[in-house]
């Protein structure tokens, strides 16, 4: 038992290193940079751990605890490495992020409409910047469960809230406001999960599942069907839950926010082509899929006028995807299931579709009745906001030819900027007298525009809150 005593200490030793050195990085990291709030939560919350985790460590130095309790105290300091890992990744992340250097107005908007919605003070959306040229919401859910685990043992220390959530988006699109569009669609994840739907659809399909196995033609054509429906059961649980959280999240961006985000999703198609123009892959729905609940949607809300006018091919596009009935699946299942694959595949599209349809009325329902359908303001205020950017003013503050004020909300400025920077920035760049070429103008006037639109949204939150709106 003597060696096992040191080796605790050694190991408290390395750990409270640990907590002094990720304490020093997060205290001079804020020293150097100005956080969002809900950045500045984030923090506090993995320097109260750290704390906690001092406190428990030195308990284990200086008094040793009992033989029977060494190994029970060994396997608690694995618990709190694995912890220290996860909350390092997540400080130097924030620290990356500086609010100065992301569309910081953009970022409080999200965390305005998700408190609306969710009817939630306590809502908390920290957005942070990563490596990765793809947007995602942050899977904490590990980190909860950790810290769920580590209160228990850890007097003091802290549980990572349900009512927080982590969205990431690319270092490159720092300064950028449209692309950054695909925030909504991040969100939309986060609420999917604070709503609680993955269970309540994974039951269903259970029950479902189960009726396709269990038909005689097919277990004829199955063999060790024990063994065969437990990897059934998780290959098709797996890819629909996470096929419905994705749709869950684009009907949700597309509703709260409008075209706006399915031209930033365009874009960075543009970049990062996936190639799953009709196939599903093991993480999302077809491309081309999506862009068909996009066109229903946006048609739905009363967007085709619109973009009739303002995107036409754009809209043509959309239209021939509602046509578009026969997709594919592009993961293999497991090899039970080779000899029925095409009746399998058959009937997990048809029942994603009906999945969807239960998708759709779940926004609808978390949305609410009183839900302002973005196109309203749009329809108001769009000339005006295009009329502003056409000139180079930021179009916070707009007064039509007679006089009359508006204040257009965000949803209007994202979505007819988007129209604007898509088909109307010939136009500004004719009235720009300049030596450089037509790319560096474009290049330019493409970062001025997006600094505009940051401008816009965060003058519209200054007026919410001093009740001028």
């Amino acid at each position: 038992m003597t060696e096992l005593v040191g080796q605790v200490r050694s190991e408290a030793f390395c750990l409270l290193r640990l907590c002094d050195d990720l304490t020093t990085f997060i205290r001079s990291g804020r020293t150097k940079k100005t956080y969002l709030y809900e950045t500045e939560g984030l923090l506090d919350h993995i320097l109260q751990s750290l704390k906690a985790i001092e406190r428990f460590v030195r308990n284990a130095v200086e008094e040793p605890p009992k033989d029977e309790l060494i190994k029970s105290k060994l396997r608690d300091f694995g618990e709190i490495k694995k912890g220290l890992s996860l909350l390092y990744i997540l400080a130097k992340q924030a620290i990356d992020s500086d609010s100065l250097s992301i569309p910081f107005s953009l970022a409080t908007f999200l965390n305005h409409t998700v408190r609306q919605l969710l009817k939630s003070k306590r809502a908390s959306l920290v957005v942070l910047s990563g490596s990765s040229l793809m947007y995602y919401k942050y899977n904490i859910k590990a980190m909860r469960d950790l810290t769920r685990y580590l209160s228990a043992r850890i007097e003091g220390y802290p549980v990572l809230g349900e009512e927080i959530g982590i969205l990431m988006f690319p270092y490159c699109a720092a300064r950028e406001v449209l692309v950054n569009c695909n925030l909504f669609h991040e969100m939309g994840h986060y609420i999917y999960e604070a709503v609680r739907l993955e269970e309540a659809f994974r039951n269903k399909l259970v029950d479902k599942l189960a009726r396709f196995f269990t038909d005689p033609e097919i277990m004829r054509k199955v063999e060790a069907p024990l063994l065969a429906w437990r990897a059934l059961l998780n290959y098709v649980l797996t890819l629909m839950s996470r096929w419905a959280d994705e749709i869950f999240a684009d009907i949700f961006a597309v509703r709260v926010l409008g075209p706006a985000f399915h031209f930033a999703y365009r874009e960075i198609e543009h970049i990062i082509p996936t190639t799953t123009g009709r196939n599903f892959s093991e993480t999302h729905p077809a491309d081309d899929y999506r862009f068909k609940i996009h066109a229903r949607w946006l048609q739905e809300d009363g967007w085709d006028e619109s973009l009739k006018n303002n995107a036409a091919d754009l809209l043509h596009q959309l239209r021939k995807c509602q046509e578009i009935k026969n997709f594919t699946i592009g993961s293999k299942p497991p090899s039970y299931f080779e000899p029925i694959e095409q009746q399998l595949n058959d009937w997990m599209l048809k029942e994603f579709d009906l999945m969807v349809t239960e998708i759709e009325s779940k926004v609808s329902d978390t949305l609410g009745s009183d839900f302002q359908k973005p196109i309203e303001d749009f329809r108001r205020n769009h000339e005006l906001v295009i009329s502003y950017l056409g000139h180079g003013v930021v179009p916070s503050t707009c007064y039509d030819i007679s006089g009359n004020k508006s204040h257009p909300s965000p949803t209007t400025v994202l979505n007819s900027a988007f129209l604007f920077y898509l088909g109307g920035m010939d136009d500004l760049l004719g009235k720009v007298r300049s030596k450089l070429s037509w790319i560096q103008k474009r290049i330019a006037y493409e970062k001025r525009l997006n600094d505009w639109l940051g401008k816009a949204i965060e003058d519209w939150q200054i007026l919410l809150k001093k009740g001028k709106l």
